[in-house]
């Protein structure tokens, strides 16, 4: 009778258990796809092709670089409203750090140009507090003030890690 009465304590209570984890969990989620306070809603491949399209064109580009006029085909892939900007101005960025490494030592108007181009970057959307954090940004601040002051270190960096190989 005893071991009887224990093992209802222990099913009521691993039952009591489930519950519990179960409640916990549907109150974490509201069943929305989209962050509170993200009003970017998910778009299929051609609208976010035609957003970096539009995105390519308002930019400024070095002299000796095209953009590629789409983004790789990937269709059946969901994106966040803002991707494709986001991608071109990452090719943004590349294209002006690739610039100015291959010109700060040997033409400076070049390289003038490409830092004043860069300059642009941490008011482009990409680099705003929702989609960028703090760290990045200082990042990308410290990289050019050292270029400022003559070091490719900060900006190889970068394009080492970040940007497409051309």
């Amino acid at each position: 009778m005893k071991s009887t009465l224990i093992n209802a304590g222990k099913k009521a209570l691993a039952t009591a258990c489930v519950g519990i984890l179960a409640l916990s969990l549907a109150s974490c989620s509201n069943g929305d796809v989209s962050n509170a306070g993200d009003s970017r809603k998910i778009v299929g491949y051609d609208e976010i092709n035609k957003e970096y399209r539009e995105s390519i064109g308002k930019l400024s580009w070095p002299q000796d670089y095209t953009p590629p006029e789409s983004m790789p085909s990937d269709s059946g892939t969901s994106f966040q409203q803002g991707w494709g900007d986001t991608q071109a101005s990452n090719l943004f960025q590349c294209a002006w750090e690739k610039e100015w490494l291959n010109t700060y030592s040997s033409q400076p108007e070049r390289s003038e140009e490409a830092l004043k181009e860069l300059e642009k970057v941490p008011e482009m959307g990409f680099m705003s507090p929702d989609r960028a954090d703090d760290a990045t940004r200082r990042f990308f601040k410290d990289n050019i003030d050292k270029a400022k002051l003559g070091d490719p270190s900060g900006i190889q960096q970068d394009v080492t890690a970040n940007c497409p190989a051309s």
